[in-house]
């Protein structure tokens, strides 16, 4: 199963990487597969691939994955939910170039930049014309929502704000997500960044932070409006009706 790639380059590791030979070794011959022959059946085929995992990205994802959810690696095994976001950028250009780099930008997100050195991200990223870029494997663990990414595909859509969201993306979201569906049924659970904090939701029984002194943040990503509306659609169109 392949992660359609760009071509990635191994980068000097930072100092907050502490991994010993072995281990090292051991995710750069998984990080050479996933960037290679093995991710076709990670990969969506009506998404436009855009693969923003280097072999770096994925080093720095095992070591944030091992701090928060006692991982053993960046490998998303079993999701069991799907979260929407935002980007709050206006356009596609300015939402990747802020995704792209393997690093956190820890100025303009001192909120999270205790939590570690691995840049924010998402499995995909969906135009306000509706168009479905794939940026990680769904074989990946991306960092976009507190206490979940162990777990958790998430979809950004390009936008602002909730104001900015259109009616494409609400289409291009559910159908996306019926996609993934069929290709993860142990996926139970569908909310909004907004949602997550929600203790009394059945999907917060999940919840896993090991870092006692690095908590959850507010959100108001995507919103009520645009949650209802791809929840509608999921519901009418096709049927499917996901806990939240």
């Amino acid at each position: 199963m392949t992660v359609v790639t760009r071509s990635a380059q191994l980068f000097p590791l930072k100092p907050c990487i502490r991994l010993n030979a072995v281990r090292l070794v051991s995710l750069l011959v998984s990080a050479f597969l996933l960037s290679g022959c093995a991710g076709a059946l990670w990969s969506d085929p009506v998404a436009r691939q855009l693969n923003l995992f280097t072999q770096e990205r994925l080093l720095l994802t095992a070591d944030y994955a091992r701090h928060h959810y006692g991982g053993d690696g960046y490998e998303l095994r079993e999701p069991r939910m799907i979260v929407l976001h935002y980007t709050a950028f206006p356009t596609l250009d300015e939402s990747v170039r802020f995704f792209s780099s393997p690093f956190l930008d820890t100025e303009f997100r001192r909120d999270i930049s205790a939590g570690g050195a691995v840049n924010v991200s998402a499995h995909y990223l969906v135009d306000r014309d509706g168009t479905v870029y794939q940026t990680a494997g769904e074989n990946v663990i991306c960092r976009h929502t507190i206490g979940f990414n162990h777990l958790a595909l998430g979809i950004e859509n390009v936008g602002r704000g909730a104001e900015q969201l259109t009616e494409e993306q609400a289409e291009a979201d559910a159908a996306l997500i019926l996609r993934i569906l069929r290709r993860h049924p142990s996926i139970r659970f569908l909310i909004g960044h907004d949602e997550y904090r929600d203790s009394r939701r059945p999907h917060y029984k999940l919840f896993r932070e090991d870092d006692s002194t690095y908590g959850p943040t507010h959100k108001i990503d995507p919103g009520k409006t645009f949650m209802a509306r791809v929840r509608s659609i999921l519901a009418k169109r096709y049927g499917i009706l996901l806990e939240d």
